[in-house]
């Protein structure tokens, strides 16, 4: 008689610790993404512009598990996102009434970034930083003057995370990298792709009716939190990774108190802030909820240079919209969850290869899948 695993608990996942696999050099990448953009901003006297090249360093998080021309053709696909969202974004924050504006906008925006996403193949999936990229850029009130500078500022910093993409490990490491071509022919509504994209035009529909009705005064926050969980696999994996974002958060708010208290600002505000990211990409990967603890007080710090506010609002509005965003994807999972068979349940392709002779890990498996990483990659790095 063969053997049957037990099936773990989603609530058991939530504490798994996953492996290292060289996310120092991720981080490295990521802190210096971020950093040097900043300090050019702020040496610029452009501090208004601080958000938009800190949304195009997020380019340097795609593909970290990657050869490098492979992780360069991944990054300068999501940097174009990027860069696109913020553009789109930007002209949004110009509208007197930009809020319910947002509500369609970033909708759309989401159902098409989901399925770029995942023809590309993108590790981390999902929409998440795209959701960011738009959310953040439409909620600062900006002059339509400002908006080439905006987008001249998230493409710098693409380009930058880029040039930090081409040192690294070569195909060689591991045989014929696969390359990541998009391609729309065949794609239908009723594959799990479409059904992918149907589930984020909901919840992040929902999510921006709930913060222009609410007058949060951060309201990008609930769309990407709203994003969280749906950029996994499956319901057990959205189960997860929502406790993972609850705790993480809360532990984060704690942090961000410390941080904000200490009042940094000009150039130590930035190493503040590039640090932070180093310890987010180096802890995401191994459990989700240590990322959000560094990442919560570095969104918070960033935000506090663009928009300031009082200590307390900024933590309760934070804790009030991961509530409000949870809650909505949630929903919207369980709505569109598809119920599966026994026989039609496939087995997950998403795997890691262990080459012990070169004491390496990289991502092999490149099935158009949705959320096609290994479980314990970053789903979010925007957030």
């Amino acid at each position: 008689m063969p053997h049957v695993t037990p099936t773990r608990s989603w609530w058991a996942a939530v504490f798994d610790l996953g492996p290292h696999a060289g996310a120092h050099w991720t981080a490295l990448r990521a802190s210096l993404a971020i950093f040097v953009p900043l300090v050019a901003c702020l040496a610029s006297g452009r501090v208004d512009l601080l958000l938009y090249a800190a949304i195009g360093a997020f380019t340097a998080l795609y593909g970290r598990h990657e050869p490098a021309r492979v992780r360069l053709a991944m990054q300068a696909q999501a940097g174009v996102v990027l860069v696109v969202g913020v553009v789109v974004g930007a002209l949004v924050a110009t509208v007197p009434f930009r809020l319910w504006l947002l509500v369609p906008v970033a909708a759309v925006w989401a159902g098409v970034a989901v399925v770029l996403a995942e023809l590309g193949r993108w590790h981390p999936a999902g929409a998440l930083n795209p959701v960011f990229a738009l959310t953040a850029s439409a909620t600062v009130p900006i002059a339509l003057s400002t908006v080439p500078a905006a987008a001249l500022a998230a493409t710098g910093a693409a380009v930058f995370a880029l040039l930090l993409a081409l040192p690294g490990r070569t195909a060689r490491d591991g045989g014929d990298p696969v390359r990541y071509r998009l391609s729309w022919r065949g794609l239908r509504p009723s594959d799990p792709v479409g059904r992918h994209a149907a589930r984020y035009l909901l919840g992040i529909a929902a999510a921006g009716l709930a913060v222009a009705t609410s007058g949060i005064g951060h309201p990008y926050w609930s769309f990407v939190t709203a994003s969280v969980p749906m950029s996994a696999p499956d319901l057990h994996a959205r189960l997860t990774r929502a406790a993972q974002r609850v705790i993480g958060t809360a532990a984060g708010l704690g942090v961000a108190a410390l941080v904000l208290a200490a009042h940094p600002s000009s150039y130590a505000a930035i190493i503040v802030i590039a640090v932070l990211q180093a310890c987010t990409e180096l802890t995401t990967g191994r459990n989700y909820s240590l990322g959000l603890v560094f990442f919560t007080p570095m969104a918070l710090l960033l935000g506090d240079l663009m928009l300031p506010a009082p200590i307390g609002t900024l933590l309760t509005e934070r804790a009030l919209e991961t509530v409000i965003g949870l809650t909505i994807a949630l929903a919207a999972t369980v709505i569109t969850h598809e119920r599966r068979t026994a026989t039609s349940r496939t087995p997950r392709r998403d795997h890691l290869v262990d080459h012990a002779q070169r004491g390496q890990r990289f991502s092999t498996d490149k099935a158009p899948i949705i959320g096609a990483q290994n479980k314990h990659e970053r789903s979010a790095s925007g957030d």
